[in-house]
């Protein structure tokens, strides 16, 4: 499902990959650490590679209006992912998901939609910048450890919304009307829901703090403590090599899936 949707796709297009749930504290500057197929968030870059005072870290670019990904939607989603997917950003707005189930019992299938899509970023010429003027922290052992091995990303962008529109499909394909005032008791005064003016059946959930569905990284590459290259997380296929590879003789090649997954427990 995640690989032939095209809300993903357009992520892809974008250069972007996703968050699979949705969350608040996804920044820009946040050190990850790749494990398997998955990206796990580890801390803020600060802690890990302190700078010596003559480049500072870059600054974040906050609230850009991301337009060309405002009101794209994704594919038909089954109920039980949907649901599943749906609760959690009600969560994370601060609403609860219980008896959410009740409300699309009639429904086979969901669409999803983020508006009002803003972008948070650093300049990447400026982190490089950074990269070489700082010196890792000598009391973070596992962590250089992972520089060594070139196992550590940096999050460069974000992509990240208030409000999520679902609609929901029956199993004859037909739009499903939902009762948006009983949705609403359900979920809790933190989430406003709202119905769209032109079709009854798509609900938009709107918290009060932006949640990140997609970001942008790129891979640090280390020898013998000294920071030699970045490369650019490629969104949607596997990172190729470099045409002209770096002297330390380190591969850029990385994960074997389709997507990466930013995880977090």
């Amino acid at each position: 499902m995640w690989c032939s949707d095209p809300y993903l796709n357009l992520l892809k297009s974008s250069g972007y990959n996703v968050v699979r749930l949705p969350k608040a504290d996804v920044r820009p500057l946040q050190i990850l650490a790749k494990q398997a197929k998955d990206l796990d968030r580890l801390g803020e870059i600060g802690t890990l590679l302190v700078p010596r005072g003559a480049a500072p870290l870059p600054v974040v670019k906050e609230n850009q209006q991301a337009a060309n990904i405002s009101g794209q939607s994704t594919g038909d989603v089954s109920l039980g992912v949907g649901l599943s997917i749906l609760g959690n950003v009600i969560a994370a707005m601060g609403g609860s998901k219980l008896g959410l189930d009740v409300q699309y019992k009639e429904a086979k299938t969901v669409v999803f939609e983020f508006n009002d899509v803003l972008v948070d970023s650093v300049e990447v010429l400026k982190l490089d910048q950074y990269l070489a003027d700082a010196d890792v922290n000598p009391l973070s052992r596992y962590a250089a450890e992972l520089l060594e091995a070139d196992d550590l990303y940096v999050t460069t962008a974000t992509l990240k919304s208030k409000m999520l529109s679902v609609e929901a499909k029956q199993s004859n394909d037909m739009a499903l009307k939902v009762d948006v005032p009983d949705i609403q008791r359900v979920v809790g005064g933190n989430v406003k829901v709202s119905a769209d003016a032109q079709a009854t059946s798509k609900v938009t959930y709107q918290g009060n703090v932006p949640l990140v569905f997609g970001f942008q990284a790129v891979r640090l590459f280390y020898h013998h403590g000294q920071y030699t290259a970045i490369e650019p997380l490629d969104a949607g296929v596997a990172l190729k090599k470099l045409k002209h590879p770096p002297a330390d003789g380190a591969t850029r090649l990385s994960v074997e899936g389709p997507f990466v997954r930013l995880h977090d427990e």
